[in-house]
């Protein structure tokens, strides 16, 4: 039985990782919108697909099919980084240029890329999921469930190397052949950085996202 927890949030779920066991949840099978927290679906296919070595260059489509004033480090066409960069951008920055262009390496576009993204969901027993984008930005029908984001969630914390880019808090992308500046990037998660908000921080968090659209509202993934 569910403990009785006054849960704020739409909709929400407890999972036991191991088990798989569900501890609590509310409205778990309400399809919402994901916005960020989709990126770990993103992460997921490309630590199952790609090297972390492998080269990124980022196209024209990667760098402008993003909203204005959405979160992104600035990218520009034809830069060069690696998939472990693009990554580290990806979980740390919520980097949405950056979560294209991941996509365009594995599936050669973002419309292929997103129908990996569903496919490889509903062999996790997602059922009420559907991507259309590698980053969470609004489409109607770009949705998720609590439950299913929790199948997600339990699924790329299994990757040791989705565990060693969340371990960092800051992580530093060297110049590259567009510019001459370091970027800084760090964990936006309250929970997981302590430079970020030290009252909210908590030592026994070890993963997760955050998200936020007008539509999607706030959305979070947290792994304890």
């Amino acid at each position: 039985s569910s403990p009785n927890l006054d849960v704020y949030g739409e909709a929400a779920i407890l999972m036991d990782v191991v088990t798989g066991e569900i501890l609590y949840s509310k409205n778990k099978d309400t399809r919402l919108y994901p916005a960020s927290i989709t990126k770990l679906m993103t992460a997921l296919i490309a630590i199952e697909n790609k090297k972390p070595t492998d080269i990124i260059t980022m196209s024209k489509e990667a760098v402008y099919n993003i909203e204005p004033g959405s979160s992104h480090i600035g990218l520009d066409v034809g830069e060069q980084i690696n998939l472990d960069q693009a990554l580290h951008a990806l979980l740390l920055a919520s980097a949405n240029e950056s979560a294209n262009a991941i996509g365009e390496l594995c599936d050669g576009c973002i419309q292929d890329f997103a129908k990996h993204m569903t496919r490889r969901a509903k062999e996790l027993g997602a059922k009420n999921t559907n991507f259309t984008n590698p980053h969470g930005l609004h489409d109607p029908n770009h949705y998720t469930t609590a439950y299913d984001m929790a199948l997600i969630a339990r699924e790329v914390i299994q990757q040791p190397y989705f565990q060693e880019i969340m371990q960092q808090k800051t992580y530093q992308i060297p110049p590259t052949n567009k510019t001459d500046e370091i970027r800084y990037l760090s964990q936006q998660h309250r929970l997981m950085n302590e430079q970020r908000d030290s009252r909210m921080f908590r030592e026994d968090v070890i993963a997760g996202k955050t998200g936020f659209t007008n539509e999607a509202g706030n959305t979070l993934v947290t792994l304890a």
